[in-house]
Formats: structure tokens, C-alpha cells, sequence
């Protein structure tokens, strides 16, 4: 019955980022209450809290990142653009330069977060001293909501090599210590 709505949702995601959401559509009309609680879950991580705009689109890459070196990262990079993060912060993060002092934080904790790298407990504490405990939250957050599409699209068959990444007018080689697994 709302099936529909849900082909027209994702036609708008994919018509406004150039995004290939086959396997989405393919969610909706396999599992329309799967669909609609994946939606609803995935409402969590865009809440930034205290958070600066870049340091919270800086951890949803880094979150992608992790899972996914492909469309999925292309997609939180276009987003990041659009809502105004310069794209040399983005092509700093992606190249493993050291840009942004926040935005690194932000990349460097939702990787660790992930990758339940020994690292965190130091990072989590910057973080906190940074944006106190509900920065920490909003970090996660965002960081865990971004590695579910790339989980949910490798679950269904649908994952892609990694890719250069579209970062404004160039492009950007992912550094090879970043990639996905």
C-alpha cells in the first residue's frame, strides 16, 4: 500500500546524489516493515547535538568509511558538501591529511568507534573534553547510521569496489590505510 512512497522516496535520494539505491527498492518490496524500521533507526544518526556541522559530517564519513570506499562514501561526501563543508576539509579527511582539528577528531573517533580500535578510550576523551557527553553521543550516532547502508547493501548483494571520490570540481584516491576492510 505504501510502497509507492517508498519507490518515490528513494527515487528522489537517487536523482538528487546520482546514487544507485537498487537495493533499497528492493527492500521496500521484499520487506515494507523492514524498510520502514531501517528508516526510522537510521533517524537516530542525524541528530547532531552540540556538534559542529563539520566535525558531525567529518564522523558520518568516517563512519561509511569504514564499511565502504565506494557510492557510500560518495553519498556522505555529497551530502557534506551541500550542507557547506568546504571540500578540501573532505579531500583532507579522505587522503589521510590532517585538516580541520574537530573534523579530524570527529573522523578519527567514529573509525575507532567502529573498527573497536584500543585507540578510542583517548579519542572518546577528547571528544568529551571537546563537545562534552552529548557530542560524544551525536558522534556515534551518525557514525553508526552511516556503516548501515553500506552493511545493508553488502547484505543484499549489492556492494561496489572502491572508487575515487567526487569531492567538488576533482576527485580524491581514498589513502590506502583508510579503506574498507
Amino acid at each position: 500500500m505504501l510502497g509507492w512512497l517508498y519507490h518515490r522516496m528513494i527515487g528522489r535520494l537517487e536523482g538528487r546524489y546520482s546514487y544507485d539505491a537498487t537495493y533499497l527498492h528492493e527492500m521496500a518490496d521484499a520487506a515494507p516493515a523492514g524498510f520502514r524500521r531501517f528508516g526510522r533507526m537510521q533517524m537516530a544518526g542525524k541528530w547532531q547535538g552540540p556538534l559542529p556541522r563539520d566535525a558531525w559530517h567529518a564522523a558520518s564519513i568516517g563512519g561509511a568509511l569504514h564499511e565502504d570506499c565506494g557510492p557510500c562514501v560518495q553519498i556522505s561526501t555529497d551530502m557534506a558538501v551541500e550542507a557547506g563543508v568546504a571540500p578540501a576539509l573532505i579531500a583532507g579527511l579522505l587522503s589521510g591529511g590532517t585538516p580541520d582539528a574537530d573534523a579530524k577528531l570527529a573522523f578519527d573517533y567514529a573509525r575507532a568507534l567502529l573498527a573497536a580500535d584500543p585507540g578510542l578510550d583517548d579519542l572518546r576523551a577528547a571528544a568529551k573534553a571537546r563537545w562534552g557527553e552529548a557530542g560524544v553521543i551525536a558522534l556515534s550516532l551518525t557514525a553508526m547510521a552511516a556503516r548501515n547502508f553500506p552493511v545493508l547493501k553488502r547484505a543484499m548483494g549489492h556492494a561496489k569496489a572502491c572508487q575515487k571520490v567526487r569531492v567538488g570540481s576533482g576527485e580524491i584516491v581514498v589513502a590506502e590505510a583508510l579503506k574498507a576492510a
